[in-house]
């Protein structure tokens, strides 16, 4: 019998309505298949209905384990791309049947495949070929600045035309996904036919072999037809006889032939410049050369060879540098028109790309530091902190606990269900907001199940959490704080000397942090706000019942705080996301920083609501605390600990996280 995704995935149709409570789609009209699914043009409905393109997983992905992990890293790495002519992802979204939405930036659906198939890509001049040859080559250069990794899924099926704003290159690697999954064998992409002899191989691969599918796709650009097909091995690159398109001068020919040599070490590092070496010969066009179309001749697209820079602010001058229109005869008005661009654009194409190419040099040392990030981020998952487990436990030379990340049957089951979606919404500035994590309803015991607290967390009390809603990741960082305090005028807080971006915000208020809930819910037009008590303790304890997610007695690496076994014990907050996440993801629950809840302090669980809603009063004097934090010892960062204090007051160990109603 077909499952619901099945089904789903089979009726999808028009107006249909899809994706979590806090991001709904709209489908408009189908724009193909795609390698991982379908692709539809949609609705954002949850941002002013704006247009966007989704890919809709197959249900066989979907639920592969493997693939899914894969999909998180690779939307990482493509959230960071900044290239116009690289697809700009939203993130992906899980609608509550079971189907995963991947949403990027609109595309009219036309891709240079199509354009080869149907014999328009011949019919481009010299011009227009370097033209949008440089476009993928220089989006390729950036995605290795941007990743430190080969792209390794390059073809024409992946390289869309839009109309307004030119090439648009899929972001992510189908290579890296397909070879990800578990059970996805029978998925073979057209980006195999362009692969180089060495991506046969479960070597290492260069950065370069991607210079090899630029020039596999260039070559295909020139003859109209792929040198190889995507059942062919690595035997048949090794044995080609390459024959030289016609056009090319010798010249042209021995630079285009160094993109397909089988040796990785005599192939161009940059893209761009082996696209740039082939067509160095190309000479400004003239407009009696543009205008020589003869009626009744099926023309491709016109295609602008201008290529934007990164800096470029005036998102409609982006759309303007790449123009693409299908056009007949008695269209002599509009053509004359675009050729007055397009010769301005051939002038100057060189000299921008030159100017890109120096401005990525300089901002190289940004991205490294943000490739530390990605890689903190990846090893959050459970895979990594088992294999950090057994290498702590071979380091101690005294007897430890038991290693709590596999030990305790009873966690398996909410370890399993772990896999929650990762989301950010966007300001508008046009950047993001803290990560998000979407957590289910559920039930829980809380209090001190151990009779190792204070009374204020007792009685044991049997809490529901009745709706789903969303916590960020880690707590708000003064990267997130310092925006908002600019934005509106408030004075920074002070960061102790011990530095601000990716550290925990401390010395705010209760005001201070509820303040800046109202300021995110304006800016992203979502329902933010403080975490219940109720929410907070739930989320730290991620489906245990001990004193800490990881068990009921400290162990090396695991928080920070007075004799927590770490580098930052007693000294200062750690920068969020450096110890290993719980089994719900979430990072930094137990010590590092105390944080705010929304909740009037009340000292006892008596009158405590039983819903998973804040505890309020027409007026408080204390609101509460979770957490722990770097300064305290090991009983105040139990998952169950509380404490009160003043709205109005501020330390240098008090934070706060987010919480988001879905």
């Amino acid at each position: 019998m077909p499952s619901q995704p099945n089904t789903l995935y089979q009726s999808l149709s028009k107006d249909q309505i899809l994706g979590p409570e806090h991001r709904r789609f709209k489908l408009e009209a189908p724009l193909g298949k795609h390698l991982l699914g379908q692709l539809w043009s949609a609705k954002d409905l949850s941002h002013a209905n704006a247009s966007v393109s989704l890919v809709i997983i197959t249900p066989e992905l979907m639920a592969d384990k493997g693939f899914q992990e894969a999909l998180k890293k690779q939307v990482i790495h493509a959230r960071k791309l900044t290239h116009p002519h690289l697809l700009k992802t939203l993130g992906f979204f899980v609608h509550r049947a079971g189907l995963l939405l991947l949403a990027t930036e609109p595309v009219d659906g036309l891709t240079l495949q199509e354009m080869i198939d149907k014999k328009q890509v011949k019919k481009l001049k010299p011009s227009q070929q370097r033209g949008l040859l440089m476009q993928v080559a220089s989006s390729i250069d950036h995605y290795h600045e941007k990743t430190r990794l080969p792209y390794s899924s390059l073809a024409p099926d992946q390289i869309f035309i839009n109309r307004q704003g030119g090439v648009k290159i899929w972001p992510l690697s189908n290579k890296v996904l397909i070879e990800s999954a578990d059970n996805a064998s029978t998925i073979t992409g057209d980006y195999v036919a362009y692969q180089s002899e060495e991506s046969f191989h479960p070597n290492l691969l260069p950065i370069n072999i991607d210079t090899y599918a630029v020039a596999t796709v260039a070559y295909t650009v020139l003859t109209g037809k792929s040198p190889f097909t995507k059942e062919q091995d690595d035997k048949a690159r090794l044995s080609a006889t390459w024959k030289s398109p016609s056009g090319l001068t010798p010249e042209q020919w021995d630079a285009l032939q160094t993109g397909l040599d089988n040796d990785s070490n005599k192939r161009p590092e940059s893209a761009s410049e082996f696209i740039t070496a082939v067509y160095t010969e190309i000479e400004e066009p003239n407009e009696a050369e543009l205008n020589t179309n003869e009626e009744g001749t099926d023309e491709p697209p016109v295609v602008n060879t201008k290529t934007p820079t990164d800096n470029d602010n005036d998102k409609n001058a982006v759309n303007k540098w790449f123009t693409l229109s299908r056009f007949n005869t008695g269209w002599i008005k509009a053509i004359s028109l675009f050729t007055a661009g397009l010769v301005i654009g051939l002038t100057v194409s060189l000299w921008f790309y030159t100017q890109q190419q120096q401005q990525m040099n300089e901002q190289i040392a940004g991205w490294k530091e943000q490739a530390i990030n990605w890689k903190e981020t990846a090893d959050a998952n459970q895979l990594v902190n088992n294999s950090l487990q057994k290498q702590l436990t071979n380091l101690q030379a005294k007897p430890t606990p038991a290693d709590p990340l596999s030990a305790p049957k009873e966690r398996e089951a909410s370890e399993a269900d772990a896999n929650f979606a990762h989301f950010q919404d966007e300001l508008n500035s046009g950047e993001y907001g803290p990560e998000m994590v979407s957590l289910p309803a559920g039930r829980f015991l809380m209090g001190d199940q151990h009779k190792r607290g204070d009374d204020n967390e007792t009685p044991l009390i049997d809490v529901s959490i009745n709706k789903p809603f969303a916590l960020s990741r880690h707590e708000v960082t003064f990267a997130d704080y310092d925006r908002f305090a600019i934005a509106t005028k408030r004075s920074l807080p002070d960061d102790n000397g011990w530095g601000r971006g990716n550290q925990p915000v401390i010395n705010v208020s209760w005001i201070d942090a509820t303040a800046y809930t109202q300021w995110l819910s304006e800016e992203t037009g979502q329902r933010y706000r403080l975490p219940s008590e109720a929410e907070w303790e739930y989320a730290a304890r991620a489906g245990t019942n001990t004193a800490y997610w990881w068990g009921n007695e400290l162990y090396p690496n695991r928080a920070v705080c007075d004799g927590c076994g770490n580098q930052w014990d007693g000294q200062q907050p750690a920068p969020v996301g450096s110890l290993p996440a719980n089994p719900w993801g979430l990072l930094d629950m137990n010590g590092n920083v105390d944080e705010w809840v929304q909740d009037c302090y009340v000292e006892s669980y008596l009158s405590y609501p039983k819903d998973g809603s804040a505890y309020r009063l027409p007026r408080c004097s204390f609101y509460s605390m979770r957490g722990g934090s770097w300064f305290d010892i090991d009983r105040v960062i139990r998952s169950a600990s509380r404490y009160r204090h003043p709205a109005d007051a501020a330390r240098n160990t008090w934070g706060f996280r987010v919480a988001l109603d879905l």
